[in-house]
């Protein structure tokens, strides 16, 4: 789910022609960066499509960030002729105002979907924060002007980079679980300085992108991670407190309610169910060499053959006691689960701090929706729950939503509706209520796999090669 090679200084005179004048940047809503709420004031069109209800529609690089609003801007990124792009378009009319170009490192090579563009920009009014797996963090100002880059290590993960920054206070945040070596790293956002590192040695292919919490003076990240819901200090990067029963692999983000609760959900396949064999049988059956270690060719069929790639951790061909055994163990210890947290405690606070749990109807990749005392979850095949967000009992659950397939995006809500698309580009809009009422299916007609962002009206949707602008012309 980049930055852009520069256009031109255009902003401020943009600015001034198409939207109303502000002292600063500071002083410019933000209406969403990557891990808002997902819940915006102002509506938005529930019939729309290729054309219908357009403000405007602008050809933009391949990429599966979603965009990120700031006063009269619009922010992307993308991927094209090998170089790692930035963009900045007019809310206004769309029309490009600069793009900024970071060199590429080796590019991942992963997942069916995957992009080197795939972290949200995060922005706090006076920079905007981007993030990829080929070259690593850089910060710019809303003009365009680069402030800073940190170049990172590509990540270490089948799937290439799934997480995106996020700015707390002082600090921008990145959440690098990998096969080998996760850990989450605090930068000084004015500067780019390293300001702390935990490493999170049991977090293993994560996806998942951190919460600040709680949302108006952050004190503590939360991440969801491998098997674990973990959360660190702001002031030193110590972990706080935790809790255990998460799915092995977490793609899907925390989120927090107006109530100060803090939920997760995730699901992977096969979770809970034992069926990896014991490392001494597999190296009799496929140990040809007796070297004590199993190549690919040696792995026998069934789950170690499946998921080598996986098991492998440090990606050298060679799949070793201790790196199938913890991998063995995740499998088994991976629960599928949507549950409520009550933040505080020290330690595992898994008995005394979760509120409740639920077992069904939960997301691979879109992160639930808290809205209006209600969390909804959308899993995959366009199956809609929604939860009573204080106890878990379900209002309706894996109801269809119309639009089959896989779904990417997450939910987003205003005014008493929610959208989500599914991957196949078929934007759905039921009621916000306790039971499903679906209004519309919009098809766009092309894959949509980013998150759309809602203002003053508008739904701003990005599908493969498109950004669209819906609104009430």
């Amino acid at each position: 789910m980049s930055p852009f090679p520069r256009i031109a200084a255009l902003v401020a005179v943009l600015t001034l022609a198409n939207a109303a004048p502000r002292a600063s940047a500071t002083d410019w809503p933000q209406f969403r960066g990557p891990h808002a709420s997902g819940v915006a004031s102002g509506g938005f069109p529930v019939r729309f499509g290729p054309d219908t209800n357009v403000v405007w529609k602008v050809p933009v690089p391949g990429g599966n960030s979603s965009p990120t609003l700031l006063g009269p801007l619009v922010f992307l990124t993308g991927f094209a002729d090998n170089q790692l792009l930035v963009l900045a378009h007019s809310r206004a009319d769309g029309h490009p105002l600069w793009r900024r170009a970071l060199p590429a490192g080796p590019i991942e090579h992963g997942a069916r979907l995957g992009n080197p563009a795939t972290a949200t920009p995060a922005t706090d009014g006076e920079r905007v924060v981007v993030y990829f797996g080929p070259f690593g963090l850089a910060s710019f100002a809303p003009d365009g002007t680069e402030q800073w880059r940190l170049p990172l290590p590509n990540p270490l993960t089948q799937h290439g980079a799934g997480t995106s920054p996020v700015i707390a206070g002082d600090l921008v945040l990145l959440n690098c679980d990998q096969d080998v070596g996760s850990y989450l790293l605090a930068v000084d956002k004015r500067t780019g300085r390293e300001v702390w590192r935990t490493q999170r040695p049991a977090a293993r292919r994560g996806f998942s992108t951190p919460l600040a919490w709680p949302a108006t003076d952050p004190e503590i990240a939360v991440v969801a991670g491998s098997l674990r819901l973990t959360a660190y200090r702001l002031k030193d990067g110590a972990e706080a407190w935790h809790v255990d029963g998460l799915p092995n692999e977490m793609v899907s983000s925390p989120v927090a309610g107006d109530d100060g609760w803090v939920f997760a959900a995730g699901w992977t396949s096969g979770s809970g169910v034992s069926r990896m064999p014991s490392w001494e049988s597999l190296v009799a059956e496929g140990d040809a060499d007796h070297d004590g270690v199993l190549a690919r060719d040696e792995a026998p069929g069934g789950p170690a053959r499946t998921h080598f790639v996986y098991l492998d951790g440090n990606k050298d061909g060679r799949l070793t006691r201790a790196e199938y055994e913890a991998a063995a163990h995740a499998f088994d210890a991976s629960r599928n689960v949507a549950l409520a947290v009550r933040p505080g405690g020290h330690g595992d606070v898994t008995a005394t701090h979760v509120v409740w749990t639920h077992p069904r109807g939960l997301p691979y990749c879109p992160t639930p929706l808290w809205h209006d005392g209600r969390l909804y979850l959308v899993r995959n095949g366009g199956l809609a729950t929604c939860l009573d967000a204080r106890t878990g009992r379900a209002h309706y659950q894996q109801q269809r939503l119309g639009a089959t397939g896989d779904n990417y995006a997450s939910p987003v809500a205003s005014d008493g509706m929610v959208c989500v698309f599914s991957q196949a580009g078929v934007g759905v809009v039921y009621r916000a209520g306790d039971t499903l009422e679906v209004v519309a299916r919009n098809a766009l007609e092309e894959s949509v796999v980013a998150t759309p962002a809602i203002a003053d009206g508008r739904l701003y949707v990005r599908t493969a090669s498109t950004l669209y602008a819906f609104g009430k012309r």
